[in-house]
């Protein structure tokens, strides 16, 4: 028998609506997560795909591999689909999300690593640990100096 072709989402969608047309999964409303279908070589039968982990599936094993079997006795996965998967598997394995696009080779935004003793405010000397706005110079530092306050704690307002 010749078998049609068809792309991976279709043969995905064509499981799932075989699936949820079951008898006992309407009367269960369950919903059956159908997972996407997997290129492989060719076996006896001429089948150049499978599916495996269904999500929500416990009970129903037998009808989802009747339903699996009747499908891939009618279907084969398009040759093109097949060498996709390929491609994205050797150039994007390091991925591991699963992505189409290749990982970023170069940082679009420049340096991402931080420079080390910098001062953030833009000051030339590194920024002292125990002053976040730089080394203060001129009046200013010098009226700080003298305003410190001694290091008694205020008095309770409550009169405890």
């Amino acid at each position: 028998m010749h078998r049609k072709t068809l792309n991976a989402s279709r043969l995905q969608d064509e499981v799932k609506r075989r699936l949820q047309r079951l008898q006992e999964v309407v009367e269960d409303g369950v919903k059956i997560v159908v997972p996407r279908p997997k290129a492989q070589e060719p076996d006896r039968s001429g089948c150049n795909w499978t599916m495996r982990h269904f999500g929500n599936a416990v009970g129903f094993e037998a009808s989802i591999a009747g339903v699996l079997a009747q499908v891939q006795r009618e279907y084969n996965l398009t040759a093109d689909a097949q060498e996709e998967a390929d491609d994205e598997q050797a150039t994007h394995a390091d991925d591991p999300f699963g992505g189409t696009r290749a990982p970023a080779r170069v940082n679009p935004f420049g340096e991402s690593a931080p420079k080390a003793n910098t001062n953030p405010f833009g000051g030339e000397a590194p920024a002292k640990a125990g002053d976040p706005f730089g080394a203060s110079s001129g009046a200013a530092g010098e009226r700080d100096a003298k305003a410190e306050t001694p290091g008694k704690r205020p008095a309770n307002p409550f009169g405890d």
